[in-house]
C-alpha cells in the first residue's frame, strides 16, 4: 500500500483563512477541531511561488524558504507541515509545526513518529480503536493528495 501525501493541518477557521488568501482549494475536515488542507505542487507553488534549491532532511518539499513562509503564515495560529512517502510499509514522513510565527517542532524526518509527535504538539490523543494520532484524526483514510482534493468535492 501506498501512502504519498504532502499537507497542513490546522484548525478549522486557520486553514479557511489562509486557503482564502492564497486562492487555496477548501480544506477537508479531519475532526471536530482539525482540518487538512492537501498541498499538490499546484497549492505548494501559491504558498512559495520561488522553487527551492534545498530541502530539509528527509523532505521533498519542505525548503529552508517554505519554513519560512510557513513561519510567517502561523501568525495567530499553529501550523502543522507534514509529507509522507510509503510504498509497500517502507519510507519515510517529517512533520514541522509553526505557532505565532515560530517553529516549536521539527523539521523532524524518520521511518515513523514525526507525525505522530507534531499531532501532539496539537493536542491531538490517540482514541481507540486508532492506534496513534495518524488513524485518531483519519490521516490513513486517503493515500494521495488526488485522494483528499476528491474527498474535499464529496
Amino acid at each position: 500500500m501506498a501512502h504519498f501525501v504532502t499537507g497542513l493541518i490546522a484548525r478549522h477557521a486557520a486553514l479557511r483563512a489562509l486557503a482564502a488568501a492564497r486562492a487555496l482549494p477548501a480544506p477537508v475536515v479531519l475532526t471536530e477541531v482539525l482540518s487538512l488542507l492537501p498541498l499538490g505542487a499546484d497549492e505548494l507553488e501559491r504558498l512559495l511561488p520561488d522553487e527551492a534549491d534545498a530541502f530539509h532532511a528527509g523532505f521533498n518539499y519542505l525548503s529552508p524558504a517554505l519554513a519560512a513562509a510557513l513561519q510567517a503564515l502561523s501568525v495567530r495560529s499553529t501550523l502543522l507541515y507534514f509529507e509522507t512517502e510509503y510504498f509497500g510499509g517502507m519510507g519515510t514522513q517529517g512533520a514541522a509545526v509553526f505557532r505565532d510565527g515560530e517553529l516549536v517542532f521539527g523539521p523532524q524526518a524518520a521511518e515513523l513518529g514525526p507525525i505522530n509527535n507534531a499531532l501532539a504538539v496539537l493536542g491531538v490523543r490517540t482514541l481507540p480503536p486508532a492506534v496513534d494520532e495518524f488513524e485518531t484524526v483519519g490521516l490513513h483514510r486517503h493515500g494521495s493528495v488526488e485522494g483528499w482534493q476528491q474527498s474535499a468535492d464529496d
